[in-house]
């Protein structure tokens, strides 16, 4: 019987040659659920973008992962693209274009102290009309703004955006999110006018800016998005000269903000509920009761805190994180520390904990504080608090530890600590500063 000839695949053919096959890889996955984070910054800058351009950048800032080390080309399928911008969907490739060809043609514009750096949005942009995506990639300048963000930066939800209607209500929803926490913020009418790019012959009437700024993106936040706001009008004599926004969660709207695919996405959060030990039952009733960005975040939250501390009942801690909504809390981490560290003007808080480390060993003790000090960096982490803070932090509780275990065992006739045996130079040059005068080393 004749053997039929199989070609052999392409990777081996060109590997004969000394070639290596094309990397293929998959479009990048489009989502309302992805998450914008820019530099406060950033947000804070004056530029002029239409509401089209703005949103082409905030959808390509969503693919942008907190691990990214630099910016890479982001391919995005064009029936995504229409489909999460509401475009038309005819002559796509055409609209996209238009946008992007304006929006290579604007920049923005830096002051460095030194200079003025005009920086274009992105460097490239491709389109693959017989592959179904375009491919753009963001100017490396950008990378300050939108790569490895250690703080000082704002983040949101990418469907908080996309339904907006005015150019104008997503810088608005953007400078309330920054405050957010806050819960109010104020801008000289001037600064205001400034930060949204407005010209200076556009909207001179405060009754018209009023009627088309700042009651169009009240109105649009509060149909669209996870925010709403009040604001006041700032006045010296009969001018007004300045606006104070008054911040509040739109808890009426933060359930209803529909895309397409929100089926899919619960069914993924409630998988990842049951895949962290939540029975079925439990997770469909945090689902029904709970928003799924709370839920989502406080699963996060979770599997940091779980990976980091050891915990009698992560699954316990997982669900009151999510029905206390700790992740979205600066407090709620300080709940979980033990009752020795937690902030208190009792006195007997510290002794407490000591009592059951006086009569240990250097080697104990020194493990002890480490150990501390890991419990506490996690919870810093989390709160976004920086090293000098862990660190003052630190400082405090190894000396409340030593001054009441020192005082025990004084009471005890138990003799002092060896210097010598605290291996932390830390630990040691603290304890070194409570020693009496004439013990110091």
């Amino acid at each position: 019987m004749e053997q039929k000839y199989e070609a052999p695949p392409l990777s081996d053919s060109l590997a004969y040659y000394g070639m290596q096959a094309p990397v293929i890889r998959e479009a990048d996955h489009l989502s309302g659920h992805n998450w914008v984070t820019k530099s406060n910054a950033l947000i804070e800058k004056t530029y002029q973008l239409s509401v089209m351009e703005q949103k082409l950048i905030l959808t390509l800032a969503s693919l942008v992962q907190p691990s990214d080390e630099a910016f890479r080309p982001y391919q995005i399928k064009v029936s995504d693209f229409v489909q999460l911008l509401g475009l038309k969907s005819t002559g796509k490739y055409t609209e996209i274009r238009k946008i992007v060809q304006a929006l290579q043609q604007k920049t923005l514009p830096i002051h460095t102290g030194q200079s003025l750096l005009d920086i274009t949005w992105l460097s490239s942009a491709e389109y693959f009309h017989g592959k179904g995506y375009v491919e753009l990639e963001f100017s490396p300048k950008l990378k300050p703004y939108l790569l490895q963000l250690k703080e000082k930066f704002t983040t949101y939800q990418l469907k908080n955006i996309i339904q907006l209607r005015s150019s104008y209500s997503i810088r608005i929803y953007e400078l309330l999110k920054q405050y957010e926490p806050i819960k109010h913020r104020s801008f000289t009418l001037e600064e205001l006018r400034s930060v949204l790019g407005i010209e200076p012959n556009k909207y001179k009437l405060f009754g018209h800016f009023k009627d088309k700024v700042l009651n169009v993106g009240k109105k649009e936040l509060e149909e669209k998005t996870d925010l709403r706001f009040e604001f006041e009008e700032i006045k010296k004599g009969r001018k007004v000269t300045g606006i104070k926004f008054y911040i509040y969660k739109n808890k009426a709207k933060i359930k209803s903000i529909a895309l397409s695919g929100d089926e899919d996405y619960q069914q993924m959060i409630q998988e990842a509920l049951e895949n962290m030990g939540v029975t079925k039952l439990v997770a469909e009733s945090l689902l029904k009761e709970h928003d799924l960005e709370q839920v989502e975040r406080n699963i996060a939250y979770s599997k940091q805190i779980i990976k980091k501390r050891k915990l009698d009942n992560p699954v316990g801690f997982l669900i009151k994180s999510i029905q206390d909504d700790y992740a979205a809390s600066k407090k709620s981490p300080v709940r979980e520390l033990p009752e020795y560290l937690r902030e208190s003007d009792k006195p007997t808080d510290a002794s407490k904990k000591s009592l059951e480390l006086y009569q240990k060993t250097e080697k104990d003790i020194e493990q002890h504080l480490l150990e501390t000090k890991e419990l506490l960096r996690s919870i810093m982490e989390i709160m976004d608090e920086d090293d000098e803070k862990l660190d003052s932090r630190f400082h405090d509780e190894v000396i409340r530890c030593f001054s009441d275990i020192n005082k025990k065992r004084d009471q005890m006739k138990l003799p002092p600590f060896e210097v010598e045996n605290f291996k932390s130079e830390e630990i040691r040059s603290i304890f070194i500063s409570l020693l009496p005068v004439h013990l110091e080393v």
